[in-house]
């Protein structure tokens, strides 16, 4: 009798270390189908991650290409017209074509003017307000300036100058971070009332400085802007039917009079005055000497 007692009692201890071991047994198995299953979700998810960035990323090439096409087209189009300018028409026209090629700021150019560096490192918690650069862009414009980049991006009708997140683009472009907040300005135009403007008493320079933005002007002989990148599209505005204007009326009476042209690739500064001329055309410019820092 006691010895099938005993018989009982181990077969039930076997029976309850089976049992345990097969739940733990279970529980791994489990487990593991569990991290199984996460991990494929989770390398799925990366992998729509990353296509979803390719597309991006493609559709980005694809516009960046057509905007370079563009660009192509307007220029090629353009230098057609130099072609007609260098020939019989009369420098009239000639001059009229390098004064669109700085409007409109398809071409890089050169001339006489400042450079404005504004620093905002001493203030970490208080940045440059974009509104005051903007103020600033608009001040050079109404004193003269004939051409203006922002830390090399030029600076044109239809330049957008925002912030995204920390940072400050324009013409979509990243321009500086949260981490380095320098911008420097190049302007052509006179340098003598560009920075006489820009430092009127209470004017925009001598607040910056009051708020402990790091103000620097420097007056120069010979600046270089770079041309403007992006493409400019005019989905509403529409030409009216051509009236002659003052401008094309001295163009006619130039051309009629049998004055000839010196052609766009070898425009010179205007003897009444300093004025942006296209880069290709800065070697018949005055010589240059030193930079004036003010």
């Amino acid at each position: 009798m006691n010895m099938n007692m005993k018989m009982r009692m181990k077969w039930k201890k076997w029976q309850v270390a089976a049992t345990i071991v097969a739940l733990t047994l279970g529980i791994l198995l489990v487990t593991q189908f569990n991290t199984a299953t996460v991990i494929a979700q989770g390398r799925s998810q990366v992998q729509d991650r990353i296509k979803s960035l390719e597309n991006i990323l493609e559709r980005s090439n694809e516009e960046q290409e057509s905007k370079e096409k563009e660009v192509a087209l307007l220029k090629a189009e353009l230098d057609k017209y130099e072609k007609v300018a260098k020939g019989d028409v009369g420098s009239g026209l000639s001059d009229e074509i390098d004064r669109l090629r700085i409007m409109t700021g398809y071409y890089p150019v050169a001339g006489p003017g400042i450079q404005v560096t504004l620093d905002d490192h001493l203030v970490p918690n208080a940045p440059l307000d974009i509104l005051d650069l903007m103020d600033i862009v608009n001040i050079l414009r109404y004193a003269g300036a004939e051409a203006i980049a922002v830390n090399g991006q030029r600076i044109v009708a239809n330049s957008e100058i925002y912030v995204s997140g920390r940072n400050t683009l324009i013409n979509k472009t990243p321009v500086s971070s949260d981490r380095e907040h320098i911008f420097i300005i190049d302007a052509i135009g006179p340098a003598d009332e560009l920075s006489r403007v820009l430092q009127v008493t209470d004017g925009k320079i001598i607040s910056l400085r009051e708020s402990k933005i790091d103000v620097k002007i420097v007056k120069q002989n010979k600046i270089v802007i770079p041309a403007y990148t992006d493409t400019q599209k005019f989905r509403f505005a529409k030409p009216l039917p051509d009236k002659p204007t003052e401008s094309t009326r001295a163009i006619r009476n130039s051309n009629g009079s049998g004055a000839k042209g010196t052609g766009a690739g070898n425009a010179t500064v205007p003897a009444s005055g300093d004025k942006a001329v296209p880069n290709n055309a800065v070697n018949q410019s005055r010589p240059v000497s030193e930079s004036k820092s003010q």
